[in-house]
């Protein structure tokens, strides 16, 4: 049979979909405002991850996602989409509250508590509120986690954490952030917190009821797990972070810790060994 465009459309379309849902760590973005001078064009990872699995790449990706999208994005996946042959889920800082526009369901408007550098009117209701409150972004957090699991039991799925959770949570990237003058992130600042309760959250993560639920029924399924270092997990902040301690090799640049090209080759790789192990391909 003579090979054409309309045979190369028919296969693709009978191709399964690689569904990937996160945040920046995700989303193909070609610009940068921390560095605007480097190129971004270049394939993130769902799309190496779907070369490599054969799929129709179909990446839902977004800058500043909170898991509140991520999840919301899930359930419409699956309640859209047909010939779904995996979805992979890249979760996003646990502390991030999103809300859909009333005018366009389509646009959600995010924001982060512990970011200082907000209006006036949402400053007083993170401080009034608590919204912050690290304790119950990580109750939130797991929450999320057993609802997609729940809402994808049904198809193939991996879930990995890509961002630190917890903003604060990592002392040492806070120390190397740097916010200078003359770029967007010149005033802001981050609210930090003392260490009892740094580790009472670790604590508090790792004796819930739902970590026990997560422990025995999506371990297998979520790369990585349990998220934190001190617990024996890792995230894909770890991953890039770890072999570039210099942020020479693996990030855009020192002043943006996002993967650059060669860092989403080496998460499409981790993710690629660790569906094989799951799903028995070889």
């Amino acid at each position: 049979m003579r090979w054409s465009f309309q045979n190369y459309i028919m296969f693709k379309s009978s191709r399964k979909k690689l569904i990937a849902i996160g945040c920046s760590f995700t989303e193909h973005l070609l610009t940068s405002d921390m560095s605007p001078d480097i190129d971004h064009d270049f394939l993130r990872w769902p799309q190496h991850l779907a070369d490599m699995l054969d799929m129709e790449c179909v990446n839902l990706g977004k800058s500043g996602s909170g898991n509140d999208q991520i999840l919301a994005k899930a359930l419409d996946v699956m309640l859209r989409e047909k010939d779904v042959g995996l979805v992979v889920l890249m979760w996003s800082e646990w502390q991030r509250i999103g809300f859909q526009r009333w005018k366009n369901w389509n646009i959600w408007h995010q924001v982060t508590p512990h970011e200082t550098d907000q209006d006036h009117s949402f400053a007083c209701a993170s401080k009034l509120f608590d919204l912050q409150n690290p304790h119950h972004a990580t109750r939130n957090a797991l929450r999320t986690f057993i609802h997609a699991e729940k809402i994808l039991r049904d198809v193939p799925y991996m879930f990995i954490q890509g961002t630190h959770g917890i903003f604060y949570y990592n002392v040492e990237t806070l120390k190397t952030i740097s916010c200078k003058e003359g770029t967007p992130y010149e005033n802001m600042k981050f609210h930090l917190v003392n260490d009892s309760r740094h580790q009472s959250t670790k604590e508090m993560f790792a004796c819930h009821d739902y970590f026990d639920y997560i422990e025995n029924n999506v371990i297998g399924k979520f790369i990585g797990w349990p998220i934190m270092k001190e617990l024996g997990g890792y995230c894909i902040a770890d991953v890039i972070e770890e072999p570039d301690p210099s942020r020479t090799t693996l990030t855009i640049s020192k002043d943006d810790t996002h993967p650059n090209a060669a860092g989403h080759k080496i998460i499409a790789e981790l993710l690629y060994e660790q569906y094989k192990e799951i799903y028995n391909e070889h």
